[in-house]
């Protein structure tokens, strides 16, 4: 292991002329603006930025972005900061493929100092640009000072910006002693130290070693570890398969977390979801690639049936890890004579109702997986799986008088959701089928219902209605995304209902009591008759989960 002090403007140089370069199964830059102006002003102020790790292998030569690389120094911990003094500085890092993302990210990501500032004459102040520090001959942008090569090239700016300034030849030249006093001291940000580490590692010690790292204060998770120790193993995997799979069923909606398939490949390769568990040849090149292959086929096909139901997007679901049991299940019992689908779907739901792989539930989720793995048929798994569920026999009219804004009540929203789009229910603006587009076709992936407040919640707010009783999951319905609820949510539910000739049977659709659709005037819809409604709508919405349910459970118990 070596360790070296280098200087800010030689990491730079060093990213652009390849003398670095990022391994594959790093992420890409996903630093704030924010964080960007901090690290700046942190060199200025000489605060520590911590140090940076370098992984010097002649045998893995995989880059992010380009094939058949000779660089043999590779950033294990220091990408977002190398890149963001590259962005700080002017210059395009190697690894940064597109000129145009790359322009556009200068523009994104420009800090800005004040060299005249009101407070004392050491503290400058940082900020990020808008129109009046742009039109402030004060403010100007710390990448025109850092680019300099020579510090003789500040002396026009200084000169520049004292004479926007001064009124007099006297205040010009004061101004411009201070101002060029300033710049200097920003331009010795070129010549911080900052400390490089080179480590000469097996790839499996660089991938722990990786795995013990913080940053940005968060540690890295074991999926993330092995999905580096995949990738070193199997050259080429991560940005040839893995990413362009995982970045299209994101650009559908689908934006599924590095851990998702990860553990999805170990439930499915091993029968583990413990990664400690699951043998290291997994991830190997003898083995990976045809538990990949099964992984993202099964992946693929699960979504496309969840669909059917109008699941199509992760961010509706109480726990997205409920997903990997899912997967695991339908891999391993898909092509038996008893499968089914529907019952795979009534388990997933009730799972999720019972919170059973929210947070961090490894040990359940291995124990799950073991069972599915291990099981004789496919009713066996199903039931075995239940009987850990403690979930009520049936919902009640109680449970959709709870705020649907709740974390505890996403899978009762999540139902409320699946119940609508089982009755085929139209948005009452556009007059689509919500999960449908205008041409009369399913939305497949990434569509997310937008909550619609039936009594709206300024009606309700100044009729002095409390907020739990305004935001009850009773009073709560959906429309497409498309659509402007504005149109609906100004105006009481009777003046919606007429001006937008919303018809008896799209109501109905949308289970609202028919005493209130038989009547829409403004006293049968009065705030006083509120909390019928919600009684009323609670118990057609309880109905009609419960059948839900029944539906999909059919005869397994």
């Amino acid at each position: 292991m070596g360790v070296e002090q280098v200087e800010v403007h030689e990491l730079v140089m060093r990213a652009v002329e390849k003398k670095v370069d990022i391994p594959e199964f790093q992420r890409e830059f996903v630093w704030s603006r924010e964080q960007v102006k901090l690290l700046a002003e942190s060199l200025y102020r000489e605060y520590p930025i911590g140090s940076l790790l370098l992984w010097d292998s002649s045998e893995y030569q995989e880059a992010k972005v380009s094939k058949g690389t000779q660089i043999s120094l590779w950033i294990i911990d220091g990408q977002q900061r190398i890149t963001a003094l590259c962005l700080l500085f002017g210059m395009k890092p190697y690894w940064w493929e597109s000129a145009e993302e790359w322009n556009e990210a200068l523009d994104r990501y420009d800090v800005m100092v004040n060299v005249l500032p009101s407070k004392e004459e050491n503290e400058l102040e940082f900020a990020l640009p808008n129109p009046i520090r742009r039109r402030d001959p004060r403010w100007i942008s710390i990448r025109s000072i850092l680019s300099k090569e020579k510090v003789e090239e500040l002396t026009p700016i200084a000169h520049e910006i004292s004479m926007k300034i001064g009124k007099s030849s006297d205040k010009i030249m004061e101004i411009f002693q201070k101002v060029h006093a300033r710049l200097q001291r920003i331009w010795q940000i070129r010549h911080r130290d900052i400390p490089v580490i080179t480590v000469r590692h097996e790839v499996e010690d660089v991938a722990e070693i990786f795995a013990r790292l913080n940053q940005a204060g968060t540690r890295i998770k074991e999926a993330d570890v092995t999905l580096a120790l995949a990738a070193v193993r199997n050259p080429g995997w991560v940005r040839e398969q893995y990413l362009p799979f995982r970045n299209d069923l994101e650009e559908r909606g689908w934006d599924l977390s590095a851990g998702i398939f990860i553990r999805t490949m170990a439930a499915i390769g091993s029968g583990r979801a413990r990664l400690k568990e699951v043998p290291k040849d997994l991830w190997g090149p003898d083995k990976l690639p045809n538990v990949w292959r099964k992984a993202s086929c099964t992946i693929s096909e699960v979504l496309k049936r969840l669909a059917e139901f109008g699941i199509t997007s992760p961010d509706i679901l109480p726990s997205v890890n409920s997903l990997i049991p899912l997967f695991a299940l339908y891999h391993r019992w898909k092509n038996s004579d008893d499968f089914s689908f529907k019952k795979a779907l009534y388990w997933f739901l009730l799972a999720n109702w019972d919170g059973r792989y929210s947070g961090s539930a490894i040990t359940t989720l291995n124990e799950d997986i073991k069972t599915i793995t291990d099981s004789k048929t496919f009713m066996e798994v199903v039931e075995k799986l239940l009987e850990r569920l403690q979930v009520p026999a049936k919902l009640e009219t109680k449970d959709f008088l709870e705020r649907y804004d709740r974390a505890g009540n996403r899978f009762l929203r999540l139902i409320l959701w699946l119940v609508l789009y089982r009755r085929n229910a139209i948005d009452w603006v556009d007059r689509t089928r919500l999960g449908y587009d205008k041409t009369g076709s399913p939305i497949t992936t990434g569509f997310q219902p937008q909550w619609h407040h039936i009594f709206p919640r300024s009606v309700l707010r100044r009729a002095g209605v409390k907020d739990d009783e305004i935001h009850a999951l009773a009073n709560i319905t959906v429309m497409n995304e498309r659509t402007n609820v504005k149109k609906l949510s100004s105006l009481k539910p009777w003046q919606y209902i007429r001006k937008y000739s919303i018809p008896s049977d799209a109501l109905h659709k949308h289970l609202i009591p028919s005493e209130f659709i038989n009547n829409v005037d403004e006293e049968s819809w009065a705030i006083k008759r509120y909390p019928e409604f919600l009684v009323r709508r609670a118990e057609l919405l309880a109905r009609n989960a419960n059948l839900l349910l029944q539906d999909l459970r059919g005869e397994l118990i």
